[in-house]
């Protein structure tokens, strides 16, 4: 028999992405992006399926996407439940 055909030797699954933020285009995307890097917090841009028009090149809305184990925590970052004190 083949290892495949094998009980318990599946491959391993690939990690399911959330979307976390809407940037308005891929500037704001990436400026979200190194947020979530400097927590290191793994991340990438996906155009958003409503604005995946390849003329607009930077243009358009782009979804933040993070690994589902992360989701929470890059939630906690991007949207703080206490404003900043401004002294």
């Amino acid at each position: 028999m083949t290892p495949w055909f094998r009980r318990g030797q599946r491959p391993e699954r690939p990690p399911e992405f959330v979307r976390v933020a809407i940037a308005l285009n891929q500037v704001e995307g990436e400026m979200i992006q190194g947020m979530l890097a400097e927590a290191g917090i793994p991340s990438y841009l996906r155009r958003n399926a409503a604005f995946d028009v390849p003329d607009m090149l930077a243009g358009g809305a782009r979804d933040v996407m993070v690994p589902g184990v992360h989701g929470l925590e890059a939630h906690a970052i991007l949207d703080p439940l206490e404003p900043p004190d401004d002294d």
